[in-house]
């Protein structure tokens, strides 16, 4: 087991290592570039070389030249990924803008992942709440032909902008609702879900806001982006319904999964108001749902 253990662990990191290498840009002579060589600043772009005599310098490559980029599995989308399942969606935003400011060079150019991370980025920007942002970059996102599952991403997006504005929130929850169970695709449906738990959370639903939210760790965990501001919004949910002593569990748990991160020290500084509170008793029903329990995900019809 321990060698089997191990010869999966150099198995992977030879794939890593092959990935990174595989890195590079074309030239139309035949030649490649390795991105180790490669440099952006300014919008100039060079390459490291070996002179003659030993001596390493530096030479300008001109756009004109590339033949194609071949970059799978740039490093900024990767990072942004696992930043965003740690909570850190504001990190993850910075990391994906410096993946723009190289690649932004190369848009034009075959293969180029430009357009993957400038996606990327607005998702992030979403997810971080940060609407102000979302609209400077709308514009570009806009102009991009993007295929189906993009345009459904896109599109809970501008619901999520919606949302913020609109004052017919019953419509965007319609809308929604309407997405969700048009689709059977994880990760839709787990976006979908944030964005309902937030109409009914600023329509002061609780229970609904919690039923919501909790969908996404319990049937959607692979969607580990958003994941952690689900499971702190059902903490506050739980905190709106006076269920104190649940919700400061919650927090402690957010906190401990997630340090370090927004959502962790939102956690921690939310936990404060409902520590060392007990439970209030049960309400009457605010709707069809008595209490804040596990969510039932409905089979699409």
């Amino acid at each position: 087991m321990f060698c089997r253990t191990i010869s999966l662990v150099a198995f992977l990191v030879m794939v890593t290592a092959a990935q990174v290498h595989a890195q590079s840009i074309v030239l139309k002579d035949g030649n490649r570039i390795a991105a180790a060589d490669l440099k952006v600043s300014g919008g100039k772009i060079t390459r490291n070389i070996t002179l003659s005599n030993g001596i390493k310098a530096q030479a300008s490559v001109a756009l004109s030249d590339i033949m194609l980029m071949e970059w799978p599995n740039p490093k900024e989308l990767i990072d942004a990924r696992n930043l965003m399942a740690a909570g850190k969606a504001r990190e993850a935003v910075a990391v994906l803008q410096q993946g723009k400011d190289f690649f932004r060079q190369f848009k034009e150019t075959k293969g180029s992942p430009y357009t993957e991370v400038v996606f990327a980025q607005v998702e992030a920007l979403d997810q971080a709440g940060d609407f102000d942002a979302i609209y400077k970059v709308m514009p570009e996102v806009n102009a991009i032909a993007w295929g189906d599952d993009k345009k459904i991403a896109l599109r809970i997006i501008k619901l999520n902008m919606e949302r913020r504005n609109s004052t017919d929130q019953e419509k965007v929850l319609a809308e929604a609702e309407s997405l969700r169970d048009q689709t059977d695709d994880s990760n839709v449906r787990a976006k979908l879900s944030m964005t309902i738990g937030d109409i009914h959370y600023k329509k002061e639903r609780w229970i609904e806001a919690f039923d919501s939210y909790l969908r996404v760790p319990v049937f959607f965990g692979s969607q580990t982006a958003v994941v952690p501001q689900a499971e702190l919004m059902a903490a506050r949910c739980l905190a709106k319904l006076e269920r104190y002593k649940d919700a400061a569990a919650m927090f402690v748990r957010i906190s401990q999964s997630y340090p370090g991160s927004e959502v962790g020290d939102t956690a921690k500084k939310e936990f404060l108001s409902t520590t060392g509170r007990e439970n209030k008793p049960d309400k009457p029903p605010q709707s069809g749902n008595d209490s804040p329990n596990k969510p039932e995900e409905k089979a699409k019809s």
